[in-house]
């Protein structure tokens, strides 16, 4: 069964989840590690942002060699996308029914440290199992009572489904300190969690995970948003790009009240 969390209709009218859909999520996702939020957003914002993405970033929707994008894996891209048109909108990166759990996991100064798309291309092959990061301190004792740092949501531009590639999750990995990440997954059960144009996908950067195969004709563009607690910096993910970069204009389209999310912003 899905670690996921389904909004109520009063919820969703009001745009403010009930405290006890926030602990749920909240239990949820820190005993699984992964947590699947159905039909969050609205199709036309996500159609909009991948027309966006295929306008603005074609290049990196055809090959995969790029200086200023990070390969991570066959025929597979990590972008960074810049806050601005369709991409500056509050309700992608401070939803109102996503940031009271965000806040929960990460606690309420948590900024935004990361911005980008992850482009499998037509014929790529699945990824190698990895964490998005490991453990902090490399002791089984210490790491094992560490909270979630960071996360990453997964928005698809497009709906993910078998032939174009979903992200498979070992639920628990989190939690569990080991290094050698093809001896563990063998021991532990595997989710494949298919997401609907809408939908979206909160895990923490310790889980285990990797992106399917893509065997459509298309490319597979996946939008991430990392959140994190303010001191997290990460120090593996961006050798070929910043993490996060506004335009100067677009800064002053962010309403106040969001400011405190973009402290680690690049601003060009």
């Amino acid at each position: 069964m899905l670690a996921q969390v389904h909004f109520s209709h009063a919820e969703r009218e009001r745009q403010q989840p009930d405290p006890e859909t926030v602990e749920q999520a909240f239990h949820l996702f820190s005993t699984e590690g992964y947590l699947v939020l159905p039909e969050i957003f609205p199709t036309a914002l996500i159609d909009k942002l991948h027309s966006s993405f295929l306008t603005t970033y074609s290049r990196y929707c055809t090959h995969e060699n790029h200086p200023d994008a990070l390969l991570v894996g066959n025929r597979r891209v990590m972008v960074t996308v810049r806050l601005e048109g369709p991409f500056n909108d509050p309700l992608l990166y401070a939803h109102p029914l996503i940031l009271p759990i965000l806040q929960r996991i990460l606690g309420s100064s948590l900024i935004l440290s990361g911005l980008g798309v992850v482009v499998s291309l037509p014929g790529s092959a699945d990824q190698q199992v990895h964490r998005d990061l490991s453990h902090l301190f490399g002791d089984a004792i210490l790491d094992a009572i560490v909270p979630c740092y960071a996360l990453n949501l997964l928005i698809p531009l497009v709906e993910v489904n078998e032939e174009n590639g979903m992200t498979r999750l070992w639920p628990g990995s989190h939690a569990v300190f080991e290094a050698h990440y093809t001896e563990l997954v063998r021991q532990m059960p595997f989710v494949d969690p298919p997401l609907a144009k809408g939908s979206c996908l909160l895990f923490d950067y310790r889980l285990i995970h990797l992106g399917r195969a893509n065997r459509s004709a298309a490319p597979r563009p996946l939008l991430y948003n990392t959140y994190s607690r303010p001191w997290f910096r990460d120090p593996v993910n961006y050798t070929r790009q910043p993490p996060l970069v506004i335009p100067a204009a677009e800064k002053e389209r962010i309403p106040a009240q969001h400011h405190s999310l973009f402290v680690a912003a690049q601003i060009v």
